[in-house]
């Protein structure tokens, strides 16, 4: 409970002021500072607070303030107040935002755990119009299950968003890509002999270029015009490749 109320922006002490009003009622500030062992001059100082925060009212009788808790239900008006200004706000800070991400700014992850995380804040943040393009690892599909396994999981969680995700894929591994991928729907892929940039993956704003190793490492360069350029030359070599080798899995029951 005092963790709730922390979390609206009481302090410790005046949560424990305001409990022990709820349960004396109305009272002089004597039985509140016995309740809380808080010093009177602390127990004045924090009721301030309270009133000022509308969350406890006074009178006077025999010159006396008398101080008493307001209902609980109140503190929801605080909330709806706070959420309300919140609001008031909001596109503000949206559009800070949007400065901060057309920023160009290059980040370097290193290990699986922060590869990982770097994947899953990518594909959180893919909308319905976002695009996957990747010229696909070699060796790893075959030296690694971890990584195969991995990556193959990527493409999964990509096909759950019914987004644009192809790939371009050495043929040397053709058998081995197959086996792995044709079960995912919607995914495209084709396969070439070029000797293609391995390992590189472009997203809306982002190009990442990594390597698995023992230590996955990726640079991830943010930048809208570099990834739009990028993009271009995927897809340059994405429809030279003769047709023919265009695979791309639908279900039949999808006929």
């Amino acid at each position: 409970m005092e963790d709730i109320l922390k979390s609206i922006g009481l302090s410790e002490r005046e949560i424990k002021v305001y409990l022990a009003l709820l349960e004396l009622g109305q009272t002089t500030v004597g039985p509140v500072a016995t309740k809380t062992r808080i010093q009177h001059p602390k127990i004045y100082q924090t009721l301030e607070k309270l009133i000022d925060k509308g969350l406890v009212s006074f009178i006077i009788i025999s010159k006396t303030k008398h101080f008493q808790a307001q209902d609980p239900k109140y503190i929801l008006n605080i909330i709806k107040e706070k959420e309300r200004k919140f609001i008031e706000i909001l596109p503000i800070l949206k559009q800070k935002q949007k400065f901060s991400k057309d920023k160009q700014t290059a980040t370097i992850y290193e290990g699986y755990e922060s590869i990982k995380s770097m994947f899953n804040n990518i594909i959180e943040n893919l909308t319905k119009n976002s695009y996957y393009y990747v010229f696909a690892f070699k060796e790893e599909y075959i030296n690694s299950q971890l990584a195969s396994r991995f990556l193959r999981n990527i493409h999964i969680r990509l096909s759950e968003k019914k987004l644009d995700d192809r790939l371009i894929v050495h043929s040397s591994i053709k058998k081995e890509f197959i086996k792995n991928y044709s079960h995912i729907k919607g995914i495209k892929y084709k396969f070439s002999n070029i000797n293609i940039p391995f390992g590189l993956i472009i997203t809306d704003n982002k190009i990442i270029n990594w390597v698995w190793e023992e230590r996955p490492t990726a640079v991830e360069i943010t930048s809208k015009k570099i990834a739009g350029q990028y993009k271009l030359f995927f897809l340059d070599i994405w429809n030279s490749i003769n047709k023919q080798q265009y695979q791309k899995y639908i279900k039949k029951s999808n006929h």
